[in-house]
Formats: C-alpha cells, sequence, structure tokens
C-alpha cells in the first residue's frame, strides 16, 4: 500500500505545535471546534491572530498532522516539502482524474510525475488499473477528501 504520511518526527513535532496553540480544543484534540459531519460553525470557528482574520479547520490534528500536504490554519506548520501552489495545481488534478472515466495516458504519466516528487522515488508509469486507483485514492486521502 501507498503511503505518503509524514515521518513520525514531523507527526510528533506538529502535535507538539498544536498542544501549546491557544486555540487548540485538548477535550476533542482538534483545531478549534471540531468538524463533525463536514460542518463547523462558521461564527465560531472564525478567530483574529496576530491581527488576521483566519478560519480553525476542526480537524481532529493526530490525524491531520500525519498528512504531507495539511498545514495549520495559523501558518504553525506547513505542508511538507509543497508549496500551497502546487498543492492547488494537484488536488485539482486529482479530482478531474478522480471522475474520469477512463484515464488518458497523458494523465497517468503526471500521476507518476506527481509520485516521484513526493515520494523522491523514480518509478515508471503503470497501466495497472488497481496501482493507478491506489494511487489516486493515496493522494486523495493525503489531500483530505477521504478517511482512511
Amino acid at each position: 500500500m501507498l503511503n505518503f504520511n509524514v515521518p513520525l518526527h514531523i507527526q510528533r513535532e506538529r502535535i507538539s505545535i498544536c498542544n501549546t496553540c491557544k486555540f487548540y480544543n485538548s477535550t476533542f484534540k482538534t483545531c478549534g471546534t471540531p468538524l463533525i459531519g463536514g460542518k463547523v460553525d462558521p461564527e465560531e470557528n472564525n478567530v483574529t491572530y496576530y491581527k488576521a482574520k483566519i478560519k480553525l479547520c476542526g480537524c481532529f490534528m493526530e490525524v491531520k498532522t500525519k498528512f504531507r500536504f495539511a498545514s495549520c490554519p495559523a501558518n504553525k506548520w506547513f505542508a511538507l516539502d509543497m508549496k500551497p501552489e502546487e498543492i492547488t495545481v494537484l488536488d485539482q488534478f486529482i479530482n478531474r482524474v478522480n471522475k474520469a472515466n477512463k484515464i488518458e495516458p497523458d494523465d497517468i504519466n503526471l500521476l507518476y510525475h506527481w509520485y516521484s516528487k513526493i515520494s523522491k522515488k523514480h518509478q515508471q508509469p503503470s497501466g495497472c488499473a488497481s496501482c493507478i486507483r491506489d494511487l489516486i485514492n493515496e493522494f486523495r486521502r493525503q489531500l483530505g477528501k477521504v478517511e482512511k
């Protein structure tokens, strides 16, 4: 199984930062009010931090801190090896190929390009349907689109 989670020491560092944050909800171990059923009361998680308006995510931090593409809404920690613009492009690409009935060869090549960039391992594109589906699902998981 593919797994792009951050190394354990980075996850621990992120959790340590969260534990000292004034917005951390230690009862639920979340960033602000917990995100339940995909919704958070909009006013409850809108806060001011260093004169900037931010929206706390409501995520369960023991899960979120594992994800490579995740970042803190207060910018206390960031995605690993990825710029926000790259994550946006990847997210749009993964959404598009996930909805497609058929994945084109150019999209397969691009999928493996992203895999190589993130894993730092060069892998030749595969025509194996289950390998491609596993790779798309892992990207979706890291982007917070599915729970596992």
